[in-house]
């Protein structure tokens, strides 16, 4: 039973480190505060440090754990709320050392001197693929498309799986009047990742716009099995174009 219980605790150990890395991932992707995952990975992380403080049973976890995730759930509803406050200062924790400055000038809205930090900061990490791609979104945002190409490019170099790059050279290519070459980049985009819904979506729009309604057709089928919202819009762009 003991071995049994030291098993599960180790479990809930590796577990509540992995949604404290997760919290990393999606801070470093500057992406929204999500209250009600922190409070859970906050009260898994309590959960896996007051069994052996206190001496308990490791199986206790076996309803903690359970407890963690539908109190996170839970969090939304007044006064549960309060949890929030709490999580966000343990998900800081996992926030020290990612801060990206280019990153933050970038959705501050200062293109100009994000392309600049950007720059520096590739040279420091040239093999920086978050860097590369951001440096090409705030070239596009200036207008300058063309080195926008080239950083998209250069991250496809570093990581030939990276479908946003590729979805987002479609989107550049698409803005150049370059209407085969954004064909291929969404297409390489969806060969990536088949359920990628932006790409499916957006090579759908772009075939409508040329004219070719049967592939239109054919990606509105596949976005009906990922995105039902951007299946009718597409299939709804269809019908005014036949």
């Amino acid at each position: 039973m003991r071995l049994i219980g030291t098993a599960l605790w180790l479990l809930a150990v590796l577990w509540a480190i992995a949604q404290g890395l997760n919290i990393r991932g999606k801070a470093r992707s500057e992406q929204a505060t999500e209250h009600t995952f922190e409070v859970h990975a906050l009260l898994l992380a309590v959960s896996v440090v007051v069994v052996p403080a206190l001496s308990l049973s490791p199986l206790h976890l076996l309803w903690m754990v359970p407890a963690s995730f539908v109190l996170g759930l839970g969090s939304v509803i007044f006064p549960l709320n309060l949890l929030w406050l709490p999580a966000s200062l343990y998900a800081t924790l996992w926030y020290v050392g990612i801060r990206n400055p280019a990153l933050a000038l970038y959705r501050a809205g200062e293109y100009t001197r994000a392309i600049d930090a950007f720059k520096e900061a590739i040279q420091r990490r040239p093999s920086s693929v978050e860097n590369h791609f951001y440096l090409a979104l705030a070239y596009d945002k200036v207008g300058e498309h063309g080195r926008a190409i080239g950083s998209l490019q250069e991250c496809i170099r570093l990581k030939p799986d990276f479908a946003e790059a590729h979805c987002n050279l479609g989107f550049t290519f698409r803005d150049m009047g370059e209407m085969e070459n954004a064909v291929k980049a969404f297409s390489e985009a969806i060969r990536v990742r088949p359920d990628y819904a932006k790409a499916i979506a957006n090579l759908g729009m772009l075939y409508v716009h040329l004219g070719d309604l049967d592939n239109a057709r054919e990606q509105c089928a596949k976005l009906e099995t990922v995105d039902m919202a951007q299946a009718r819009e597409l299939r709804a762009a269809i019908t005014a174009a036949e």
